[in-house]
């Protein structure tokens, strides 16, 4: 059984443009971007919705619908100590509702394999050579 990750969300610009310099992985409604905070903390999480997406009324349906799966797949698909802002693409407020679930699943997988990928890569290589 998967424990759940405290989740917080993102409120401030700062925090947005940190994440933007990070991953990101686009599928048809979504694009999610991810940028790793620290090693051990609460997933941030984050909502945008340009003009692009339409009206105040469609923005705002785009972002209750990312929300909406975010609260589903994140406890499963997120890491700890990691940002995610979810886009909303002009297709998010009426794309059907399971593309949509697996749009922000596999960016999400994706997301994880980068993050796990580059924290090895920081770390240091053990050297082979004896003295």
């Amino acid at each position: 059984m998967l424990t759940a990750q405290p989740i917080q969300r993102l409120t401030k610009r700062a925090q947005f443009l940190f994440v933007r310099a990070g991953f990101r992985a686009s599928r048809g409604g979504v694009l999610v971007e991810a940028r790793r905070r620290e090693a051990d903390g609460p997933i941030g999480l984050g909502f945008t919705a340009s003009e692009k997406v339409g009206g105040a009324v469609e923005r705002n349906r785009a972002k209750r619908r990312l929300r909406e799966a975010a609260r589903r797949l994140l406890p499963e698909h997120g890491l700890p100590g990691v940002d995610y802002v979810l886009v909303a693409r002009q297709q998010t407020p009426s794309a059907p509702w399971p593309a949509l679930l697996d749009d922000l699943g596999n960016a999400l997988i994706r997301l994880r394999a980068d993050l796990e990928g580059a924290k090895r890569a920081k770390a240091p290589a053990k050297s082979t050579e004896s003295d």
